[in-house]
């Protein structure tokens, strides 16, 4: 189960972590949406699609994506046919996505974020 920081949590699979996108991960899932539909038409819900699929497939093994080479603390998931990386780090009880980066952007750049 996949929710933003501040939703009710009561529902989350036992046998899995919840998954919480931060606030600023949302933000660029959102732009990114955003930017591949208005380029063209059902472009942005087959990236949300395939988000989706990536987060499920992040939640069902986390450690399966590699560490990332700049900070093992974070996990680096590449996302299939668009051009996005999903940043995320496994804790006790739930897996943060921190960033939903598209790979041409400054590596590490939501580093600075909390």
């Amino acid at each position: 189960m996949v929710r933003s920081e501040g939703e009710d949590r009561s529902t989350a699979a036992s046998e899995m972590k919840l998954t919480v996108l931060a606030p600023a991960a949302q933000a660029e899932l959102d732009a990114a949406v955003d930017w591949y539909e208005a380029r063209v038409e059902g472009l942005g819900l087959r990236f949300l699609l395939l988000v989706d699929q990536a987060l499920r497939e992040i939640q069902a093994s986390p450690v399966t994506s590699p560490r990332w080479e700049r900070d093992a603390r974070f996990r680096k998931f590449v996302m299939q046919r668009f051009p996005y990386h999903v940043f995320y780090r496994e804790l006790a009880d739930r897996i943060d996505v921190i960033a939903i980066a598209h790979g041409a952007r400054e590596p590490g750049y939501w580093l600075k974020r909390k």
